[in-house]
């Protein structure tokens, strides 16, 4: 009898330890799983960036007289500036959030578009948020859309992007589902506005 409460007791004390294990390695995964999400959200955050940084720091260059911007409003951007070839010709830049992706899990992840000249490129890097506020010269935020002559009085722009994952943390367990999140914020000065 002694035999089997020690086979019994084994198997007890097995099983849990199987379980102890079991769970050790899911959150494990989990967690893994979790900074390789948070560590690529990052990574296409600063990607995107740098794009937004190096297009809108050349807002109006090798542009002469008014109209380098015609249109600036909260999620919406459109410029010109000689972007390329320095070749005096106006290259139109447009920025335009858009409308929400069906083709990710997450329900807030939407479109935004590039727009260089004619060639439109869709920006796919989980953007959840692009929003732009525009300031005069002496640092006072002007209300949006701007419009009409008030644009040629536009001498900043302060970029707002939020990013998230395009698929969820695995959060079954303890309720709902995460997202991994990261955002950046810039004031930019264009030399040439």
């Amino acid at each position: 009898m002694t035999v089997m409460l020690d086979i019994i007791g084994a198997t007890v004390l097995v099983g849990m330890l199987m379980m102890t294990i079991m769970s050790v390695n899911i959150n494990v995964s989990d967690q893994n799983f979790k900074g390789l999400s948070e560590y690529h959200i990052h990574t296409e955050l600063i990607q995107l960036s740098r794009i937004i940084e190096f297009d809108f720091y050349k807002m109006g260059y090798r542009i002469q007289g008014p109209g380098k911007i015609c249109i600036a409003d909260t999620s919406h951007i459109k410029y010109y500036t000689d972007l390329y070839d320095v070749n005096g010709e106006k290259d139109s830049i447009e920025y335009n959030l858009a409308y929400l992706v069906t083709s990710t899990p997450n329900p807030v992840d939407r479109a935004l578009y590039r727009y260089e000249n004619t060639t439109r490129v869709w920006i796919n890097y989980s953007v959840i948020q692009f929003r732009l506020k525009y300031f005069n010269a002496n640092e006072q935020p002007m209300t949006t859309p701007v419009t009409g002559a008030y644009l040629d009085s536009i001498k900043s722009v302060r970029v707002l992007l939020t990013l998230q994952s395009p698929i969820p943390f695995d959060t079954a367990r303890i309720g709902g589902s995460a997202y991994a999140g990261t955002y950046y914020q810039k004031q930019i000065y264009p030399r040439n506005l």
